[in-house]
């Protein structure tokens, strides 16, 4: 539970080894968002390269959230803020922990996890990436790319993405199970569940639906997939071996209800 924890931390860009919170920094006011009774129009989705979705180049037009200083696609955002305000009329604060990463910022995460596996003895290069794979997706193979994906935690927690465990807060898992029941009205889908693939269960993640099940199909549509070999990623010749398994795996983590 503590190498994860360490790892869930270095997936929020925490520098500090191990800290307990991962503190929200307070951005500017640009973009702030505002409470309103009319429905969200929802435009049609921008279009993507496969290089976009490989994480090489932005998606377009992103805007920040001002309390965090995470980017996302304008109509992502939007979504959220309006599920922000709802949230807080029920006693939640969200907290926006995460929202688009660069194949840069991936490979960063990817390498430090596998160092800090490394530092605990992980040896073994097939259960380390395996392990890795579990909390972190390979660079490139990131949905965290396209500009829909947003990881969201409550300021009760802090900050933290808490795995579900036997000892888990009560507090944590009435905040996960009303996520559950509300997310889906703003357009979002929970990601990984747990119950297949390589990714372990991840109740902060929500994927922005009318955008990324679009997305989601013109990827794995991609049929080169070598510019993510990238020599400084770590492990790199056990992904290029064994590449059309860790793809199948990363597919078949994913919530049907997100892809279907």
């Amino acid at each position: 539970m503590k190498i994860q924890l360490c790892l869930l931390l270095l997936i929020l860009g925490v520098s500090v080894s191990c800290a307990p919170h991962a503190v929200v920094n307070k951005g500017s006011a640009k973009n702030t968002p505002t409470a309103t009774a009319t429905p969200l129009i929802i435009p049609p989705a921008p279009t993507m390269t496969d290089a976009q979705l490989l994480g090489f180049v932005r998606p377009p037009a992103m805007i920040s959230d001002p309390e965090s200083g995470h980017h996302a696609l304008p109509a992502v955002m939007q979504a959220f803020w309006r599920f922000k305000e709802q949230a807080k009329t029920e006693g939640w604060n969200l907290i926006l922990v995460s929202g688009y990463r660069s194949y840069r910022d991936q490979r960063r995460i990817w390498n430090q996890s596998d160092d800090s596996y490394l530092q605990h003895g992980a040896t073994d290069q097939k259960k380390r990436v395996e392990a890795i794979m579990s909390l972190v997706s390979v660079p490139g193979l990131s949905r965290h790319h396209w500009g829909t994906e947003l990881d969201i935690s409550e300021s009760s927690l802090r900050g933290q993405l808490v795995n579900v465990e036997p000892d888990t807060p009560e507090k944590v898992m009435r905040f996960y199970n009303w996520m559950e029941n509300n997310a889906p009205k703003f357009g979002f889908c929970k990601v990984y569940l747990g119950e297949n693939g390589a990714v372990h269960n991840e109740p902060w993640h929500w994927s922005f639906l009318p955008y990324s099940k679009g997305y989601q199909k013109q990827f794995m549509a991609i049929k080169d997939f070598k510019k993510i070999f990238d020599v400084n990623v770590e492990d790199v010749d056990y992904l290029m071996k064994n590449f059309n398994r860790i793809l199948n795996d990363e597919k078949k983590s994913i919530n049907s209800a997100c892809q279907d």
